[in-house]
This record gives C-alpha cells, sequence and structure tokens, in this order.
C-alpha cells in the first residue's frame, strides 16, 4: 500500500464527523449498559440515567445531520451557503439539554415531596454510574477540543451534552451508594436537584450563544479591530470605514467599506480590494467570504468614524 493511501485510511479525530461518530457510538452504548444496569440492579435512579443518556443519542445525530447540511456549497437559494446548519442544531441541543434540566428537577422534587424513596440497589448499579461518569468526562474533554478548535457550536453544545450526562450520573453515584451505605436515599433525589439546575444553566447559555448567532450579533470587538487590522494593513488602503462581520456557522462573512487614492484607476481599486479579500481569508480567523466597497479617499474629514487611517 502507498504511503498516499496509507495517509488516507488514517482517521482524522479532530474531524467534526469522526468527533460525533464516536459520541453517538458511545451514548448508545451507554444507555442500553445503564439501562441492564438499572433493571437488574433494582435501581430506580440508574434506569432515569440510562433515559437521559437516549436524549443524548438524539442531540448527537442532530449535530451530525446538522454538520453534514453545513457543509454544503452555497446555491441559489443559499448565497451565504448553509452554515447556520451548525448553529440550528446547537440551538436544537440546548433545547433538548433545557427540557432534561427541567425533567430531571421535576423528578428530583417528585420524590422528595411524595416520599418514593428507592430501596438499596444493588453493586452493579454503582459501577454503571461510576464508568458513565469517566466516559461522559473524557468525551466532554475530547468534543469541546475539536468544537473550539472548528468554532463549531454545534459541536460545543454536544460537548456540554456529555458534561451533562456526566452530571446527571453524580447523584445516582450518590444515592446508590449512600442507599448502599448509610440506607440515606433522600441523597439521590436532593443531588438530582442540584445537578438539574446546573444543566438548566448551561441549557440557557448555550442557547443565548445559538440566539445571538441567529440574530447577526456583532462579535467582541477585539476581532473587530483585528479585522480592521489585517484590511489597513494592505497596500494601497487608505482608511476602513466600516467593518461588519457575521457569523455563519463556524465560518464569517465581512463586509466592509475602504478608501483609496481617487487619483488611481478602477482595475487599480479593484486589485486593492482583491488583495483585502485575499488577506483576510487566509488569516486564520475563519473568514469564508469578503465584501470590499471602494470609496475614493475624502478630502474632508467624514462624519463616519474611521477605525484605521494610513497617510
Amino acid at each position: 500500500m502507498s504511503a498516499e493511501a496509507e495517509v488516507k485510511r488514517r482517521i482524522d479525530f479532530y474531524d467534526g464527523e469522526t468527533c460525533t461518530r464516536i459520541g453517538l457510538w458511545i451514548n448508545i452504548l451507554l444507555t442500553i449498559v445503564k439501562l441492564v444496569a438499572g433493571v437488574f440492579g433494582h435501581s430506580k435512579a440508574m434506569i432515569a440515567d440510562s433515559l437521559h443518556s437516549a436524549s443524548d443519542v438524539l442531540s448527537t445525530g442532530i449535530v451530525f445531520i446538522g454538520l453534514r447540511i453545513s457543509k454544503k456549497p452555497a446555491d441559489d437559494k443559499h448565497p451565504y451557503g448553509h452554515g447556520n446548519a451548525d448553529t440550528i442544531a446547537s440551538f436544537l441541543v440546548a433545547l433538548i439539554l433545557l427540557m432534561t434540566g427541567l425533567y430531571l428537577g421535576y423528578s428530583a422534587l417528585h420524590v422528595v415531596l411524595h416520599r418514593h424513596l428507592a430501596k438499596p440497589p444493588g453493586i452493579i448499579a454503582l459501577y454503571a454510574a461510576l464508568t458513565s461518569i469517566v466516559i461522559k468526562e473524557a468525551m466532554y474533554q475530547y468534543t469541546i477540543r475539536v468544537g473550539k478548535r472548528l468554532n463549531s457550536q454545534a459541536i460545543i453544545a454536544n460537548a456540554w451534552d456529555h458534561r451533562s450526562d456526566a452530571f446527571s450520573s453524580i447523584p445516582a453515584l450518590i444515592g446508590i451508594f449512600a442507599a448502599r451505605m448509610w440506607n440515606k436515599t433522600i441523597f439521590d433525589p436532593i443531588a438530582g436537584f442540584i445537578i438539574a439546575m446546573m444543566i438548566f444553566r448551561i441549557a440557557l447559555k448555550l442557547m443565548h450563544s445559538s440566539v445571538d448567532i441567529i440574530m447577526d450579533e456583532s462579535p467582541d470587538s477585539a476581532v473587530i479591530q483585528e479585522v480592521s487590522g489585517i484590511i489597513s494593513g494592505v497596500h494601497g488602503v487608505m482608511r476602513v470605514r466600516d467593518v461588519r462581520i457575521h457569523q455563519r456557522g463556524p465560518d464569517r462573512t465581512v463586509d466592509t467599506k475602504i478608501e483609496v487614492e481617487g487619483q488611481i484607476t478602477v482595475d487599480a481599486g479593484h486589485g486593492i480590494a482583491a488583495e483585502v479579500k485575499a488577506a483576510l481569508i487566509n488569516s486564520d480567523l475563519r473568514i469564508a467570504d469578503v465584501m470590499v466597497h471602494v470609496d475614493p479617499v475624502a478630502d474632508e474629514p467624514s462624519s463616519a468614524p474611521s477605525l484605521f487611517q494610513r497617510g
């Protein structure tokens, strides 16, 4: 086998779809393991935790579909591409997390108020809870790295979904351990309610981030300043009048107005605009497209604020 063929066979673990596939199969496996451990270990907490893992299967499936759609090229109906499918997937995962947090919180309160406390469960349920915490925290660490590297809100949301599953296994572990050691089954629903509130808070934060992108909220001022600095560094750009950045899933598009010497030819002005576009796309800011509007430099200061000025 040639060296080139061998390279193609290697798995890129930092690829978004590869990361999501791994998470999907782990979630399916954990759902089965938790359900079996809950049934044979007589643990209602573990059975409930298996339902949370089942919701993770749905979340991961949504992320996978979102990533596939976001990679489609631009077409007549979607001139800016399909990148926002990533953002929509992130919002749906956050919504599932929100409902999971509400369900776990309600279940915990219901158990406390109505004293539906479980009998001491079997040791298999304890092992299943501990295994789930270790595996899901490892999946969180792996997935959050991939999500940040690819600037994918959907993968980042999926990472927090992994951690929420680890969180939900913690009260199950505490409850099972306390029930077996001291017959203190009340610890399970109390810890469950605390973890539910943590999941609820994470879900709201993820939803807020997704809505901000859909509503075209401007990025941090540091990003705008960095983009403006790159533009002003292009030879021939006299002023940068305006910079607008739109998040399209993991990538960005930039609209900008620049001023150039008024005596140069149209062809020269077009060349400067092309250099601006190339400089931004070749930067590390994940910019997929740039629209540059070229104006002659004004003799008098414009009423519009100038971000950068050369001369």
